[in-house]
Formats: structure tokens, C-alpha cells, sequence
């Protein structure tokens, strides 16, 4: 059997856990907790058994090996049913209806329930891969619906949303599309893609100023949106996948303490006065500008 002992199953699970990168024995042994000898030899094994890609003196999964594809989808299905029943239930209640309303290719979830990082004010949120017809309502969800087409288009141009998907989240249902992705690398964010976002900062920045004349609270609101957005920003320029809003503030921190500091502060839902509203946006906005 290719899988025999725990010790091969968690190095295996730090592989689809991590499905793009590749890591060196130490790294995994640090990962796993694993001594790197008994790395070496599970490794070894791996090798000889042909799951793995090769670079320098560091691996990663194959996927273009059925066997690493069924892997990935089955520790994903593990993660899915390591989730609070409730929460469970409702994800795959929402996956059933979508795949008999629309036939998708696929589904993953993403966001805070993909990351562990669901609370009970979260939405449920879901990238969708099918061709496009109307998304059926359901409570407290945010979908995404991709055709294929759109979907290529906006990996090969690094779109975040899409890594994000990629890197962080499970894929609940997918008809041998989705996984292939995993067999090329990641492609690097684009210029364009970090342009568009530059540009969203600047709508929000200007909505901020006019909501500040009718709805302060408002306008506190949108801060937030504006200071994430100015955190993936950051992130995208220096080649990392931003994750859940909840995790972004200590990913930009060691490139902007201010900006993690403004979103920690935001995500409290404190009220701010307005010429804090104004010096914050400022500091967003000279952020993104650098």
C-alpha cells in the first residue's frame, strides 16, 4: 500500500495542504514534527512510488498523478466533515442545491470557512465553475459563478480571488476540472490585476469623503473595505496570496504595520471620529500609491 503509517499521512497532508509549494526535509520535518530521518526514508518512498515533483532539493506533490488528485479531494472532504455539524450540513445542503439548479463543474469553498476561520456573523462563501445561469438565493452565502472561460482568463492573468481559491480553499464537488489546475504553477499577479484594485481603492476613497457629509458609521464601513483592500495590495506586490480579513492583518504587517494596525482596530467594529476616518483613509491611500 502507498499510504501505511500516520506518520505518511500527515506528511501527505501537509503536501495537499500546501498544494503549489515545495518543501525542503527540514521544512517538512518542522511542519510535521516528524524527525528527518524518518522524513527521509517516507520521502524515499513517495519517490519511488511516483508521487512527487522535484526541484533542487525540495518536493511537492505530483498532480498529475491521480493518485496525489484523489488525495487532495479526500483531505478536503475530511477537512468538511472536521466542521461544526451545523455549519457542515449547511455547506453541503447549499452544494446539493446548486449542483441539481446549475450542473457546475465545480465548487469550493472559501473564505473564512475554507480557512477555519468561520464565526456565526460570517457568510458562507463559494466559488461556483459553470457555464452562467441564475445563482439560487440562500441565506448568509456570498457565490461566485465562473464559467470555465472566465475562469482560465483570470488565473493566467494571477487574479487573487482565484489563487486564493487555489492555495486556501476545499473543493466540495468537482468534475475533474478544477483539480488540473493544481498541475502547472502558480501563475504571478499581474500588473492589470493589481491596477483594477488600485483603482477600486480610489472609488472607495472618494465614497468615504461623501458618506462622511450624510453617515459617519457608513463611512466607517467602508474604511474597513478600503483598508483591506489596500492590504491585498501590499500583498500582491510582493507576490503573496492574501487570505480571510481575519488573517490579513498580520500577513501585511511586516510590510505595513499601520495598515494592520487599521484593520485589527476596524474589524473590532469600534466607532471612529471623523478626522479619524480621514487620517486613516489618507494612510490607505499613501499605502497603495507607493
Amino acid at each position: 500500500m502507498i499510504i501505511e503509517k500516520e506518520s505518511e499521512i500527515k506528511v501527505l497532508r501537509n503536501f495537499c495542504e500546501n498544494p503549489f509549494g515545495y518543501f525542503s526535509i527540514a521544512e517538512i520535518s518542522e511542519k510535521t514534527r516528524i524527525s528527518r530521518n524518518w522524513i527521509y526514508r517516507i520521502i524515499e518512498k513517495f519517490e519511488k512510488r511516483g508521487l512527487l515533483s522535484i526541484s533542487g532539493k525540495k518536493y511537492k506533490l505530483d498532480f498529475s498523478c491521480l493518485f496525489c488528485k484523489r488525495l487532495k479531494l479526500l483531505f478536503d472532504s475530511d477537512y468538511l466533515n472536521s466542521l461544526d455539524k451545523n455549519l457542515e450540513d449547511n455547506i453541503l445542503n447549499i452544494t446539493n442545491k446548486l449542483i441539481f439548479e446549475i450542473k457546475p463543474w465545480t465548487i469550493v469553498l472559501v473564505g473564512s470557512a475554507a480557512s477555519n476561520k468561520y464565526r456565526k456573523e460570517s457568510d458562507i462563501d463559494f466559488l461556483v465553475v459553470g457555464e452562467n445561469k441564475e445563482i439560487p438565493d440562500f441565506e448568509s452565502s456570498n457565490i461566485v459563478l465562473l464559467s470555465p472561460a472566465q475562469l482560465k482568463e483570470k488565473y493566467l492573468k494571477g487574479d487573487d480571488f482565484v489563487i486564493s481559491a487555489l492555495l486556501f480553499g476545499k473543493i466540495v464537488y468537482d468534475n475533474n476540472y478544477f483539480i488540473n489546475f493544481f498541475e502547472s504553477p502558480l501563475p504571478i499577479f499581474s500588473q492589470e490585476i493589481i491596477q483594477e484594485k488600485i483603482k477600486y481603492c480610489e472609488q472607495l476613497e472618494e465614497r468615504i469623503y461623501t458618506l462622511l457629509k450624510t453617515d459617519e458609521i457608513k463611512a466607517g464601513e467602508e474604511l474597513l473595505y478600503l483598508a483591506l483592500q489596500a492590504a491585498r495590495i501590499i500583498l500582491l506586490k510582493n507576490r503573496i496570496a492574501p487570505r480571510t480579513k481575519y488573517d490579513i492583518a498580520g500577513q501585511v504587517r511586516p510590510f505595513n504595520k499601520k495598515i494592520a494596525l487599521i484593520i485589527e482596530y476596524l474589524l473590532k467594529k469600534r466607532k471612529l471620529a471623523k478626522e479619524n476616518i480621514l487620517e486613516y483613509s489618507r494612510i490607505c491611500k499613501d499605502a497603495v500609491l507607493r
